[in-house]
Formats: C-alpha cells, structure tokens, sequence
C-alpha cells in the first residue's frame, strides 16, 4: 500500500470505528435519507481499482439536484478525490460505488460532470431510488424469466438499416397498429454498403442533464473478438454510455456458485492487501451479454448486498427493463487515466448468479441464479483450410440478440480472412422455437458490400422473431453456417426469351434466362411454367427478376402479401424468404379480389366483393386489383440483379 493510500484510509479510520461499519459488508450504520444530507458533509466511497482488493475515495457534498431526470428524482452533486481519482477523475467502471457518510450508506457513485471538468465532480444516485427497485420487485407479478427483455433504451428500439429486401421491424409491443403491422420483407437487400451502421430509434443513446451531466460509462469488455470488429460497432456502444475494450476471461468463468458461498477470503477493511471478493459492496461485478468462445461484459460496482440479493451501477445498464443475463466476479488490471474519459481495465472472472432488473435507478441480481441464455453454433468455412465451429450463448432480449450475434457473425468472417474485398458469403441458420416450428433462413451476398448485408439479414430475422405482436418467442437455440469465398459472384439479368408469346391452360411455357456474370460468360438458365386452367383469356404480365425486383413490386402492387396476420402466419412468411441467388418469375393479370387474414382471394365476382368490401367487415377485408398466375423459381451459383417485363396473350 502506498504512502498515499494509507493516509486516506487513515484519515477515515476514527470514523469507521466510531460507526463500528465493516467497511467491505453491508453497512451496519443503516441509511441515510436524503433529507438528511446537507452540502459540506464529508464521507467516503468504495470501488477496486487493482486486482480485487476494495480501495476508499473521499467525497464531499455539494448540493443536492431535485427532479433530475424525472420529477422526484434527485442526485447528491459531490466532489471526489483520493488515489487514483486526483489523477484519474471519475472513472468509467466506478458505477454503482457506494458512497457512506457517517457510517450510512447514502447511496452509489453513478454520475459524473462536464466533458473535460478541473476537478473530479460525480453524483450519487440515493439509496432510497435503488432500494425502490427491490421492493418493485417484490411486487411485480410472476413472468416467465425466459421471455425476451425490453426494447434498447426503454422507449425506442434497436434495428439495421431499412429498405427493400430485409426485415424491418415490428415496432414496440406498446407501439401504434400501424407500426406493428411493417410488412415483413421476405428478400436481400443487393448488397453494395460498405461498414456496418446500425440506427437507434427512440432513446439516443444515454440522456445528458444539467451541467453535462452523465451516467459513468461502462467498460465493455471484448474477449475473442478482433479489433475491427470492435471497431465496426464502437460508435453504437459509446452512444449508449457503454465503452469498448479489449479484454479477457480469467479462470473459472464458467459454473454458478451456489447461493450464500462466501468460501472466498473476505475483504479486512477498506483497503485490503489481497484475497478475492464476495461481491460485496464496493466490489467490482461484471453483467454478461455473451459468454462462451467469445465473451462481452460491462463492469461496475457493487452498492448493496443483503444475503442473495445485489444492487449496483446506480444508473441504467443496457434500457431494458426485465434482464437474465450471467452475474460475474471481475478482476480490475489498472486504471488507464485519459483526458476524455478515464475507464478501468478488467477481465471477467467466475460466475455467481444472474441479473434480472435493468432500472433507471441501477441493476438487480440474485447470487446463485442461473442466467437463462441463446445457446449459439456458428460454424465458418472459407475452403481454404479446416472448418471452424464457435459456440457461445448470447443474451436473449428484444435489439439486443440481434446485435449481439451479428457482432459474433462480423467477427468470424473478419477474423478468418478480411473485412473488406470482393468474395460472396453463403448464409444457412436455423431459429429453434419452444412451442413453433423451426424458422429457417439461407441466402447469398457477393461484392464489397457483402458483410454488411449479411449483418442486416440476420438482424432483420431475428429482429423480427424477439419483437412481433403474435407470439413469446422463446429461442431454445440458434446455429448458423457461413461459407466464404474469395472472388465475387454477381450476375445481372440481360434477356428473357419465351417459348411461345401465346399461352393456353395446362401448357408447359420455356423460359430462358440470360445471365451475365460479373467479368463472366453468358450464363443461361430455364424455366418450364404450367399454365394453369383457371387463366383468363387476354393479356398476361411477365416479371422476371431478383428477389428484390420482385419484392420492390409486390410492396407497391399487394404490400399486405407481408403483413402477418398472426404466429404462425408470421414464421411462414420468415421461412418463405426470397433469396439474393434466385431468379424468380412471376405471371400477373388483372382481375379485382381481395385479401382476408393474409391469404389472398383473387378473380372474386363482383356480388362476392360487394358482400366482402362491405361496411360491415371493413378491416378484415383488403381488396387487390391483381391475380397472379402462376410461379416459378431457379437457383443460381450467383447474386442476382435486374428485372425483365414482358407481355404474352393467354387464349382458352
């Protein structure tokens, strides 16, 4: 220990004795209300900054904030100094660090001031507002711990970029109708976006009071993954106050420890010279969201423990409400001390319960809980070497998983070969659901762009599997199969050559595709199309085209085609996807119908659509002016661009 530190604890030692606090255990000297806090009061706060050994900082009060936020919700303004801080200011990680003022627990370290302050200034978050989340608890009804959590940001959600030919969302389960009925895009975007942006609705990010006032950031720690990938989605993290860093997993990460073991060395006071801690307060604590052959965790402090029960960060963790992720020890490395924001680095260590509350007011947990996670196969082969397979889970919660995965997907591909490049990646998956069928996808992406379109295509399945207004998914596993190779595989279509311009019922049409392959021959492929003997005489529409050629015309002719109507109408459309190495025909004619709970009625009589396009039934009733004929589909080695009009005469 230090000359420095010694002081500091020695300074604070007739207090503590005159309280009888034990330092690093729940505090003996119960709490302080907030109406008894007065500024020029002096106390002292908990937090690691090495190792696992609980160190003190010194706080004085300033003030205190009334109706920050949210009306009856205050902050304590104090001033913060001691080892580590003179230097460092407030530091990314020191969330949740419980702040005691003559022998009371006031409350945690949970805000800091100003972007670039002279002197360390932070806020606590009183202990009456964390306690509240306790006891809201108590009596929140029973909900099944399996079920996703909420939206990213409470008020908003998380989603990739929109546009034809990949899922968009459902919007929020407390949304307007109009958002919740988006159509699902059963297609690929053409892939040609470089990077990988994602866009946050709703809450941007976290909220900033007066003086600048911020939650204390949270250190993401970041084990398996390459720096690029890292890099790719570092400005979403820090957007929403969470800090990326390169880390690791220290032994024994894996297995639950029973409830109540405190078989580790407890910590003798407030500056302990080694053992290993049992998350009490002050102690450093790290939330999962992935675990396994890639790990990502956030660190704060613990605040409070009473026998399982844990509170810490003081401030919101990830915005979504209801939470079931793993509950860690962390090991502090050091403090690196930086202008813009000073962050600890740490790595995770064993595992020890889960946390089930995400508040605006701080984190819950139970020790001895077990998290209820998305056990995940990915496997990857480049045909250049041996096929890989990664298993990890990730956290189950509406915004979340998807990122989540795709930040695993990303850092396969990038971490295997290249982030950038021509090649064409190939996509299989397959979404296990308690109590549905299976959703399965596939696709292909080729050309510069191909990351980035892979990442939002699994975004968007999932996306819509967490966050629709039908069904509780519960995701009891997920795999994913990805195959890479280094050239660029597009085609675009250059002609349609048909057999016969006149069609007739029970006829069997050639079709003959043209196909030219980026710095490539000409390619053809064909197509035998029954006619069938329900066609009307007169004229015959022909589209052949991409998967996003044909969607961008079914979303401007019958967009309700993508619109389910309930569960099992949602996973049929999601497994009747359109991928980006088809070519796909379809015969259009005219013909008034209608569409009722998603399937479609077309060629209708006119008594029939009088009786259905009623008032009585306005709503359930979505009348179309188009019937189509008939279908058909190739696969190709290729992605497919372009699209190819013609007219033919059908004639009984």
């Amino acid at each position: 220990m230090d000359i420095k530190r010694t002081l500091v604890v020695l300074s604070l030692f007739p207090c503590l004795l005159a309280t009888g606090l034990p330092v690093a255990g729940q505090s003996a000297g119960g709490y302080m209300a907030i109406t008894e806090v007065q500024p020029g009061m002096r106390g002292y706060g908990l937090t690691v900054f090495q190792d696992a050994r609980i160190d003190t900082f010194e706080i004085e009060v300033l003030g205190v904030m009334k109706n920050i936020f949210y009306a009856k919700h205050d902050i304590i303004m104090v001033g913060v100094s001691g080892p580590y801080v003179d230097d460092a200011g407030v530091i990314a990680g020191m969330s949740g660090s419980p702040v005691y003022i003559d022998g009371k627990l006031v409350g945690a370290l949970a805000y800091r001031f100003g972007t670039f302050p002279m002197k360390p200034i932070g806020g606590v978050t009183p202990i009456g507002h964390m306690l509240a989340i306790r006891d809201a608890l108590e009596t929140e009804p029973a909900r099944d711990r399996s079920a996703p959590g909420g939206n990213l940001g409470g008020q908003g959600e998380f989603r990739g970029e929109t546009g034809p030919g990949e899922l968009g969302g459902t919007g929020g389960p407390d949304g307007p109708d109009e958002a919740s009925a988006d159509p699902v895009f059963p297609g690929s975007l053409w892939p040609g976006e470089d990077g990988i942006e994602t866009e946050y609705s709703g809450q941007p990010g976290i909220p900033s009071g007066p003086s600048n006032l911020k939650p204390i950031a949270v250190p993401m720690v970041f084990s398996g993954f390459h720096p690029m990938t890292v890099s790719l989605f570092e400005n979403d993290l820090r957007r929403r106050g969470l800090v990326p860093l390169a880390g690791g997993a220290s032994s024994g990460t894996s297995g639950t420890v029973p409830a109540g073991d405190d078989s580790v060395t407890e910590q003798a006071g407030p500056a302990s010279s080694g053992g290993r801690s049992s998350l009490e307060p002050g102690a450093a604590v790290s939330a999962q969201l992935i675990r396994g052959d890639y790990n990502l965790s956030g660190t704060g402090t613990v605040t409070w423990r009473d026998e399982d029960a844990i509170l810490a960060f003081g401030h919101p963790f990830l915005w979504t409400g209801a939470l079931n992720i793993p509950m860690n020890r962390a090991d502090i490395i050091t403090v690196i001390p930086d202008q813009i924001g000073s962050t600890k680095i740490s790595s995770v260590a064993d595992e020890v319960g889960s946390v089930l509350w995400d508040h605006t007011n701080g984190i819950y947990g139970q020790l001895g809980d077990t998290a209820r996670m998305i056990p995940v196969e990915l496997s990857y082969d480049d045909a250049t070497g041996t096929p890989r397979t990664y298993l990890f889970d990730v956290m189950m919660a509406n915004g979340w998983t998807p990122l989540l995965v795709n930040m695993a997907v990303a850092n396969t591909i990038i971490a295997n070969g290249r982030a950038a490049g021509e090649r064409t990646i190939t996509l299989g998956g397959r979404i296990e659901l308690r109590g549905h069928p299976d959703v399965v996808f596939e696709d292909q992406f080729s050309g510069q762009g191909s990351l980035s379109a892979l990442a939002r295509d699994v975004n968007g399945v999932l996306d819509f599997v967490l966050d629709n207004r039908f069904v509780t998914p519960m995701i009891e596993s997920l795999s994913i199969e990805i195959q890479s190779s280094n050239e660029r595989r597009t085609a675009v279509i250059e002609d349609v050559w048909f057999g016969s311009e006149t069609v007739k019922p029970g006829d069997t049409l050639e079709v003959r595709v043209f196909l030219r392959p980026y710095r490539g021959d000409r390619v053809v492929k064909r197509l035998d199309v029954t006619i069938p003997k329900t066609i009307s005489n007169g004229p015959v529409q022909v589209l052949v085209g991409s998967s996003q050629a044909v969607l961008r015309h079914d979303l401007n002719a019958v967009p309700q085609r993508y619109r389910p109507t309930d569960g099992p109408r949602l996973i049929e459309l999601l497994n009747n996807r359109r991928t980006g190495n088809r070519v796909y025909l379809k015969m259009f004619q005219g013909g008034a119908g209608g569409m009722v709970k998603g399937r479609e009625m077309p060629g209708l009589p006119p008594s029939v659509l009088a009786v259905m396009n009623s008032e009585r039934t306005k709503g359930s009733f979505l009348p179309i002016r188009e019937k189509v004929v008939a279908e058909e589909t190739v696969r190709t080695d290729y992605v497919i661009a372009g699209q190819n009009w013609s007219r033919l005469t059908a004639k009984r």
